[in-house]
C-alpha cells in the first residue's frame, strides 16, 4: 500500500539523524570517492588531499609493497 508524505518524511529526518551521527564521531573516515575510479579518471575533488595520483601508481594489489 502506499506510504504517505508524512511517513516518508519521518523516515527520511531517522535516516539523516543516523547520518549526522555518524559523521560526528571522530572515528569516521571521510573518503575521498565512494566509487572507485577507473583508469585515467583522476580529476575528482579531493583527490589532490588524498593522494590519488601518487597512491595509484603503486603495484598491483598482491604487491607487499615493502622496500628491498
Amino acid at each position: 500500500q502506499p506510504r504517505t508524505a508524512a511517513d516518508l518524511a519521518e523516515e527520511a529526518w531517522a535516516r539523516l539523524e543516523k547520518l549526522l551521527i555518524h559523521y560526528a564521531d571522530p572515528a569516521t573516515g571521510y573518503l575521498s570517492r565512494a566509487l572507485p575510479f577507473r583508469e585515467g579518471e583522476t580529476d575528482g575533488d579531493y583527490d589532490h588531499l588524498a593522494r590519488v595520483l601518487e597512491w595509484s601508481a603503486g603495484g598491483d594489489a598482491g604487491d607487499e609493497g615493502g622496500e628491498a
